[in-house]
C-alpha cells in the first residue's frame, strides 16, 4: 500500500525523453502529471512530440499504483525517490523505473522466454526544448 505522496515521487518521470528500443528503434516519449492521482506518457513518431502514437497510465487509488499501457497492467511493488518497481498482473514483464540523473532515465525489464528469464534495460536521455 502507497501513499499519494509516495506516489507523488514518481515526479522524477516528467519530462520529454528520447529512447531507443530493443530492436534499435527511436522513439519520444513525454509524461507529465496532470491531476495528484495520475502520470501519463505519451508516445509520439517524431522529436517534433505533435504526433501522438501511443501512450499509458499510472494511477494511484485506494493505496494502489497501477500502469496501464493497453490491455496490459501492472502493479508498483517499491517507489522511492529515483524508482519504482512494477509488477506484472496481466503483463508478459515486470519493468523498473530508475533515474539515473536529471537527464537520463533508465527501464530495466525482465521477462521468461521459452524457459530462460531475459532481460533488457532502455536508456532514455532527456530531450531538452528548444
Amino acid at each position: 500500500m502507497f501513499s499519494i505522496d509516495e506516489f507523488a515521487q514518481l515526479q522524477f518521470l516528467v519530462g520529454r525523453w528520447r529512447g531507443e528500443s530493443a530492436d534499435g528503434k527511436v522513439y519520444y516519449e513525454e509524461y507529465d502529471h496532470p491531476e495528484p492521482n495520475v502520470f501519463q506518457s505519451h508516445r509520439y513518431a517524431d522529436e517534433s512530440f505533435v504526433e501522438r502514437t501511443d501512450g499509458s497510465t499510472i494511477s494511484f487509488k485506494d493505496g494502489e499504483v497501477t500502469s496501464q499501457w493497453g490491455d496490459f497492467t501492472w502493479r508498483a511493488s517499491s517507489i522511492g525517490r529515483d524508482s519504482a518497481v512494477f509488477e506484472p498482473v496481466n503483463a508478459p514483464s515486470r519493468f523498473e523505473w530508475r533515474r539515473v540523473d536529471e537527464s537520463t532515465l533508465e527501464a530495466h525489464q525482465r521477462w521468461t522466454a521459452e524457459g530462460k528469464e531475459q532481460q533488457h534495460t532502455i536508456r532514455l536521455n532527456r530531450v531538452i526544448a528548444i
